[in-house]
């Protein structure tokens, strides 16, 4: 089995900012980040997250890159920031085939559990020592 994790991205738009943005501008700015990421809402012309972007978001520099070119001034506010959570992660598990992905999951959850037990019951006796 196989076991990875990323960071679960945060995609602030900033509106505001936006807004100032011609429709070209917009579509360029979608269009920088290989991740595919952002979308034009068809209704409204705003910056939105694409319905996918936290399974795709990978923290590439071309978004960077490309709004600072964009802004009017260096210290203009982004348009849109992509940071990663520090307390949210996206795990993947791959099976060899021998168990199922959740069963391998499940399985490690309760090998800690078990090791979490032991160490508070560790920790409860050294209270009693004391």
């Amino acid at each position: 089995a196989v076991g990875t994790y990323r960071f679960w991205p945060i995609i602030d738009i900033n509106d505001e900012q936006v807004a100032t943005l011609t429709m070209e501008q917009k579509q360029e700015l979608v269009n920088c980040c290989p991740d595919k990421i952002l979308a034009i809402d068809d209704a409204t012309t705003a910056i939105v997250e694409a319905e996918d972007a936290w399974d795709n978001a990978t923290f590439t520099d071309e978004l960077a890159f490309t709004q600072e070119a964009m802004k009017k001034r260096p210290e203009d506010d982004d348009f849109v920031t992509v940071r990663a959570s520090t307390d949210r992660f996206i795990f993947t598990v791959e099976s060899s085939g021998t168990m199922d992905a959740d069963e391998i999951v499940l399985s490690g959850l309760r090998v800690l559990k078990d090791r979490l037990n032991y160490l508070a019951n560790e920790v409860e006796n050294l209270k009693d020592v004391a």
